[in-house]
């Protein structure tokens, strides 16, 4: 469980109340992942969302080429794994941690629960995922370019 205090310094709950903070203090948790481990891979169910705390980790996927393409790094304060919270559920790339790091977790079938029960968490959420989602998807853009202009 994570204390609401804690979640009151993420950006992706700012403008949350105290109340609602605290609803999400139970499907939330701390987890600490050492440098270069992978919290998730391209493809795998998307079964929670993380937001950063502490550390870096590098958001990436395999090229047609079977290299590593570095799409974004992620640090204090920042939200990824979106997936598990938009159909069909299952990472488009991997997050490895590029030092070690301390990440919040949240479940994200039940905070999809709680954005369906109450409108306000709902809009406050997917309004901050869908600015990191236009980010990620702006960040990719720029790399395809670079991987075929070299």
């Amino acid at each position: 469980m994570v204390p609401a205090d804690t979640l009151r310094k993420l950006d992706l709950f700012d403008g949350l109340s105290a109340r609602e903070l605290e609803k999400l203090e139970g499907i939330s948790e701390l987890v600490d992942y050492p440098r270069g481990a992978f919290i998730f891979t391209e493809n795998e169910e998307a079964r929670k969302l993380y937001v950063m705390l502490e550390g870096k980790v590098a958001i990436q996927f395999e090229t047609a080429r079977h290299q590593e393409a570095v799409v974004h790094i992620a640090s204090s304060g920042e939200a990824f794994g979106w997936s598990a919270m938009v159909q069909p559920y299952r990472f488009t790339a991997s997050a490895r941690t590029v030092e070690d790091s301390r990440v919040v977790t949240v479940d994200g079938e039940n905070l999809r629960m709680f954005l369906k029960d109450d409108c306000h968490i709902g809009f406050v959420i997917m309004e901050k995922l869908a600015q990191v989602i236009s980010n990620r998807l702006r960040e990719t853009r720029l790399q395809l370019i670079s991987c075929v202009h070299g």
